[in-house]
């Protein structure tokens, strides 16, 4: 169906919201239905069939996850995907929305440019995915093969972590890849207080399973899901016995199993060279080793890349970049040519945003 003719019904119950919302999607060539609470959204719904619902969480009379949970209730709509768009922080709501069929979760406030990325991803799986419910709240299911990715960086503060959640969101959006993104960087992590997730469970705790009993199910009881395609098992987030040390033979089943179902997974090493992380980069193709530019963090960049094959490491895998996490750089000085820059965005602009964004993919397409 071209792009031109894809309907998109807007619950919204604030008009402000409702109208910049249209304004933009229409702008992008969608044709835009309006319903300004719930129950005038079913009727709508069933009035002119759309291709995907933009839904409110909190609205008068009929909440968001009511009528998410009628759409998806009923046989006529259930295939209808929804992404909800809420400037609620509360953090329940996430997983609350995924729960009643929800295909996308989006706060309050976001950028034009991201809202259209993710409904073009969400429209995109419905048309592709032959036979699968692109709104499925849960197991970890895909079929086609997938890689290992880790971010590591000898330094500290260089922005391991945000850049590796980039990059996991990037493959979801712009590869149309699900992702399990691991928190590795061991024991207090750094990825779940980022997201604004709550954890029950860690990766030490799923790795403490006798490797014979793990299953995509079991897998799945240790994820939290932060999008639609997008995955989290976190680090423990508390100081934990020094002498806990990950099983590195149920971390190589796990990455193994998911990875043989198609699943990217991607890693936030951190940035303390132990014996586990060792393995971990050994395992990943390729391994994006981060320097925010300055001196001092590229002097230990260089010093680990050369001592790569002492480590039992491929150094043709070992591929630096370049976070201008804490400003621009002009010069950066590597024995090795980075294979990708993310420009500094403290000050965003429309060209500093587009440059990340191709960065990001420049990373990605390293993968194929």
């Amino acid at each position: 169906m071209p792009k031109e003719t894809r309907k998109i019904l807007i619950v919204e119950d604030e008009f402000p919201m409702r109208y910049l919302i249209e304004h933009q999607l229409k702008q992008s060539g969608y044709e835009v239905h309006l319903a300004k609470d719930g129950a005038d959204g079913l009727k709508a719904i069933q009035q002119n069939r759309p291709d995907l619902v933009l839904l409110d969480v909190m609205m008068p009379g009929m909440d968001g996850f009511e009528v998410c949970t009628r759409i998806k209730h009923n046989p006529e709509t259930t295939d209808i995907p929804v992404i909800f768009v809420t400037a609620s922080e509360v953090p329940e709501y996430r997983a609350r929305a995924f729960d009643v069929g929800a295909a996308e979760y989006m706060t309050k406030p976001f950028r034009a440019d991201e809202l259209l990325a993710h409904i073009t991803a969400v429209l995109h799986r419905v048309e592709t995915i032959d036979g699968e419910d692109p709104t499925a709240t849960g197991a970890l299911d895909r079929k086609q093969a997938g890689h290992i990715t880790s971010f590591f960086s000898p330094k500290g503060g260089v922005g391991v972590t945000t850049l590796a959640v980039q990059f996991a969101e990037a493959m979801t959006l712009y590869a149309g890849r699900p992702v399990v993104l691991i928190d590795f960087h061991l024991p207090l992590g750094g990825i779940a207080p980022m997201l604004r997730l709550f954890p029950r469970h860690d990766i030490i705790e799923l790795l403490s399973i006798d490797k014979t009993y793990i299953t995509l199910d079991i897998i799945d009881q240790f994820t939290l899901r932060y999008r639609d395609n997008l995955f989290v098992i976190p680090a423990p987030g508390r100081l934990i016995d020094p002498n806990t040390h990950p099983d590195m033979e149920a971390w190589r089943y796990v990455c193994n199993l998911l990875i043989s179902q198609g699943y990217e997974v991607v890693v936030d090493a951190g940035s303390s060279l132990s014996i586990s992380v060792i393995e971990v980069l050994t395992a990943s193709e390729p391994v994006f080793v981060v320097t925010n530019g300055q001196t001092l963090v590229n002097q230990q960049v260089d010093v680990f890349l050369q001592s790569a094959d002492h480590l039992g490491l491929d150094p043709r895998l070992m591929m630096p970049v370049i976070n201008e996490l804490n400003g621009s750089v002009r010069e950066v000085a590597l024995s090795r040519i980075p294979v990708a820059r993310i420009p500094f965005a403290g000050q965003p602009s429309d060209t500093k945003l587009w440059l990340k964004e191709q960065g990001l993919r420049k990373m990605i397409a390293l993968l194929h």
